[in-house]
C-alpha cells in the first residue's frame, strides 16, 4: 500500500473514495459525465479518486469525470469499504518536542497572564 496524505485518508473516510479504493485488483466499469465509459482492471486509486486502469477499453474516450463506477456482481460493496477500512494503518500523531524556545514562551505565556489577572 502506498502512503497517503492526511488529506486523502481524510477523503477515504469521509466519502465513497475508499469504496473504490477496496475495488483495486478488480476489473470494473466506469461511467464519465460526459456519457462515456471505460472498462478495465483498477490498479491504484488515490484520496481523490484519480484512477490508474490497466487492460482499459475506451468507449469515446474524451471524458474524465466520474459518475458512476460499476461493482462486480460478486462482490458486496460494504464487504469491500470494510476490508478496505480496516486495512488502513492509522498512524498516532508525535507529540510536540518541548524545546527551549517553546518553553521559554510557555512560561513568558504564563507569566503574561498571572500579571494580567494580578491588576484587576
Amino acid at each position: 500500500m502506498q502512503r497517503v496524505t492526511k488529506k486523502e485518508q481524510f477523503h477515504f473516510f469521509n466519502s465513497l473514495t475508499g469504496l473504490v479504493k477496496g475495488l483495486e485488483n478488480e476489473y470494473t466499469i466506469i461511467d464519465l459525465r460526459n456519457e462515456e465509459c471505460i472498462s478495465g482492471k483498477i490498479k491504484y486509486v488515490d484520496g481523490f479518486m484519480n484512477i490508474d486502469l490497466e487492460d482499459v477499453i475506451f468507449y469515446n474516450s474524451r471524458g474524465r469525470l466520474i459518475r458512476y463506477v460499476h461493482i462486480p456482481k460478486h462482490l458486496s460493496s460494504v464487504e469491500v469499504y470494510e476490508k478496505f477500512l480496516n486495512g488502513l494503518k492509522m498512524v498516532k500523531p508525535k507529540k510536540p518536542t518541548h524545546t527551549y524556545k517553546r518553553v521559554r514562551a510557555l512560561k513568558y505565556h504564563k507569566q503574561t497572564v498571572a500579571d494580567a489577572f494580578a491588576k484587576t
